[in-house]
């Protein structure tokens, strides 16, 4: 009967500490959110709201096109800038970026002779 009674009490104790766990664990997982989402929020609401009716604008519609480049614009740079904001407004250096860096041939092995090319008339 002893055995009986050991095994309900490990059941028991088991079961406590799964709900212990699974309650710890939840609460970590909801303390995730950070404080600073909502202010993104009311800073992107306008901005979304623009995007989605520059969404439908046309090139004949002057005045409203050119609000929606200066709106795609500022998204863009936005974007673009990361996390740390670094990106400065009016300052467009895509063409600085797009320039690709030279190749490093340090890692190219120097000194070996070329591949032999197979002959078209073997089979």
């Amino acid at each position: 009967m002893t055995d009986v009674k050991a095994f309900k009490a490990l059941s028991l104790l088991m079961t406590i500490g799964l709900v212990a766990v699974a309650a710890c664990t939840i609460q970590l997982r909801g303390g995730e959110e950070s404080p600073s989402s909502p202010k993104a929020e009311q800073t992107t609401g306008v901005t979304s709201s623009d995007l989605a009716r520059c969404r439908s604008v046309t090139s004949e519609e002057s005045a409203a096109y050119q609000h929606c480049k200066q709106v795609w614009a500022e998204n863009r740079r936005r974007f673009l800038a990361g996390k740390d904001g670094a990106a400065v407004p009016g300052h467009d250096d895509s063409a600085a970026t797009l320039a690709p860096a030279p190749k490093d041939q340090s890692r190219m092995p120097q000194g070996y002779p070329p591949l032999a090319i197979p002959e078209a008339s073997k089979p």
